[in-house]
């Protein structure tokens, strides 16, 4: 129904980008991260591994990528498609829902359509700040919750504003923000200092 509309009038109604915005273009997604050989990456909820993989790749060969579920039948399927490819440096962790068990202190903890399942976020990102290495970042890639049916339609997203404001009360502050994937907001935490 709101792809017949002008393309003004669907995002003064809705704007929350689909699945097919946020695959479009990953690999300048890991670009904006700034990820490098030999730096450890947690990715939280990594779904099929489509930023999980292309991360492993940006840190070989020294490097590690945590993929980080709830989901063990998710972290089989994302372990198998890493084995097809050769890819030897991910380590898939099995986590509880409410808070991060990650066997190394990370540079950048990665969230790609996953914040808004996370139960009481500031206490969980409260909680993170000690599985950062120092100067490590958080980035957050999350559908907007914006527009005036995205309030009943975009279940699966959240308000930037809110994001923003639960990121600063666990203790963060946003360094960048990246308009790269249509209709999702794009930040970049690092950890405020006193």
């Amino acid at each position: 129904m709101l792809d017949r509309l002008p393309e003004r009038m669907r995002r003064v109604l809705y704007a929350a980008g689909t699945r097919a915005d946020r695959l479009r273009d990953p690999d300048a997604v890991v670009a904006a991260l700034d990820v490098r050989p030999g730096m450890v990456v947690g990715d939280i909820g990594p779904g099929a591994g489509h930023f999980t993989l292309r991360l492993a790749r940006a840190v070989e060969p020294d490097g590690v990528v945590y993929a980080l579920d709830v989901r063990r039948g998710i972290l089989e399927d994302l372990r198998q498609a890493a084995d097809e490819r050769g890819i030897t440096n991910l380590r898939t962790e099995f986590i509880p829902r409410d808070r991060l068990e990650i066997p190394e202190p990370v540079d950048l903890l990665f969230v790609s359509a996953t914040y808004h399942h996370l139960p009481e976020r500031t206490a969980y990102f409260a909680r993170a700040r000690t599985d950062l290495r120092p100067r490590g970042r958080v980035a957050i890639l999350e559908s907007r919750r914006q527009g005036v049916l995205a309030r009943w339609l975009a279940i699966h997203a959240s308000s930037p504003r809110q994001i923003e404001r639960e990121m600063t009360d666990a203790g963060y502050r946003l360094v960048t923000t990246h308009d790269i994937v249509r209709d999702y907001w794009f930040g970049i935490f690092e950890v405020a200092t006193a």
